[in-house]
């Protein structure tokens, strides 16, 4: 949904766009059957999304993050 309505607003933010494809990204990674996703915090999501990136989360991911806990 964050993405649809990225795409949707008529004044698009190409970074938010990218890091919501990132993060996407990088969800693909998980293996639900064996990872416990912490969708409940999103600090412990960031350092798990961090691990997997390999390098610290941009502010624009982190913002992303921080939408998709709400």
């Amino acid at each position: 949904m964050i993405e649809q309505g990225t795409i949707n607003n008529p004044v698009q933010d190409p970074l938010k766009l990218k890091a919501i494809q990132e993060i996407k990204r990088l969800f693909t990674k998980i293996d639900f059957n064996a990872e416990v996703v912490p969708m409940d915090s999103s600090i412990k999501l960031k350092e798990l999304l961090t691990s997997l990136k390999g390098s610290p989360l941009t502010k624009e991911e982190s913002g992303i993050v921080e939408e998709l806990v709400q």
